[in-house]
């Protein structure tokens, strides 16, 4: 499910050159991808807090062990990339989409409000890191109390869905942590509750994947921007996960090779998006679809090369300063004749 979203978020930054004047944000493809896509990486992530930290673990670890994990993971790569691009994207404005300028009070407000961020969608780090400290932090002391899981979720989700009726600001993408907090509340409780859901739904028949895509798609035809949307992003996630339980089931591998890349792809994608799209169109005439063809694939394949580079030589000063800085685990080497790979979590 993390290859498949990434795969879709890359897409989805690869239409900049699209001739609607709205980078494609026009286009039926991109709004439907929209409407699942970042609700899937929510989800995914909720399921994995749960499951690294109380499914696969017996005792959870320690709040202050779980948000100093989240800081070197999440925070220290956003500063990081945020500080080291910020002057050549400010010295970029003319060929951008948003101005930064080159000011102290530019800089400060692209490290807290995510419409000023340098790099657009590293909103999604700031709300990943408030949503695992505060849905972690609730988890466990309802633990510590002895409170059931199932009266922790609800109340958890009853609050999701009653806080989008108020507006919020962007400072720290508190307004994205309110609008997708309800499908990272999901991913947790089916990380929970997994072994009984799925005694219910066989999520590796085809026939169920197209019953989730034949809602998805009826939902998003009817309820598009409306309130109801809610329902087409949550079918859009079983989508997705039925999709993957299928490729697994069948043992279809054409993503296994990205496995594990996932993160590095979307911390550093951004840079191949703007390269093979704002600045090769000031300096070349091609249609569109190349450049959303050649965005797409230097945006996930020269991140992954970087990756596999970097698990290839773990014992390198250089990349082990760049795999903390990046919030990046360096597999220890693996001996025997069929190594398991981790889901690209932290260790």
């Amino acid at each position: 499910m993390q290859i498949i979203g990434i795969i879709l978020v890359v897409l989805g930054h690869s239409f900049h050159e699209y001739p609607d004047g709205d980078h494609g944000m026009s286009t039926m493809l991109y709004r439907m991808m929209y409407s699942f896509r970042m609700p899937t990486f929510m989800f995914v992530s909720g399921f994995l807090m749960v499951y690294t930290t109380h499914i696969r673990r017996i005792d959870p670890p320690a709040i202050k062990d779980f948000l100093t994990s989240k800081v070197k993971r999440l925070l220290l790569p956003f500063f990081v990339l945020s500080l080291v691009t910020f002057v050549p994207r400010a010295m970029m404005t003319g060929m951008a989409d948003d101005e930064v300028s080159m000011s102290f009070d530019s800089l400060w407000k692209s490290l807290l409000y995510s419409g000023h961020m340098v790099i657009p969608y590293f909103w999604f780090l700031q709300a990943s890191f408030v949503l695992l400290t505060v849905n972690y932090c609730v988890i466990y002391f309802a633990e510590k109390r002895k409170v059931t899981h199932w009266k922790t979720y609800s109340v958890l989700l009853a609050i999701a869905l009653v806080l989008p009726a108020s507006s919020f600001s962007d400072f720290l993408s508190i307004n994205s942590v309110v609008r997708l907090s309800v499908y990272f509340i999901l991913g947790s409780a089916y990380s929970h509750y997994s072994a009984q859901v799925d005694r219910f739904i066989k999520w590796d028949s085809p026939w169920v994947m197209l019953a989730f895509v034949a809602v998805w798609s009826v939902s998003f035809m009817f309820f598009e921007g409306s309130a109801w949307m809610i329902l087409c992003s949550i079918t859009g996630i079983c989508m997705c996960m039925s999709l993957a339980k299928i490729l697994e089931s069948r043992r279809i591998g054409v993503f296994d090779h990205l496995i594990g890349a996932n993160y590095m792809i979307f911390l550093l994608s951004w840079y191949f998006n703007v390269a093979t799209q704002q600045v090769l169109a000031a300096f070349v005439s091609l249609p569109w679809w190349i450049h959303t063809l050649m965005s797409l694939t230097a945006g996930i394949y020269i991140p992954y090369l970087f990756y596999r580079y970097m698990q290839s030589h773990p014992d390198s000063r250089i990349v082990r300063v760049s795999a903390y800085v990046l919030g990046q685990s360096l597999r220890k080497k693996i001996t025997g004749p069929s190594p398991v790979y981790a889901l690209g979590q932290d260790k």
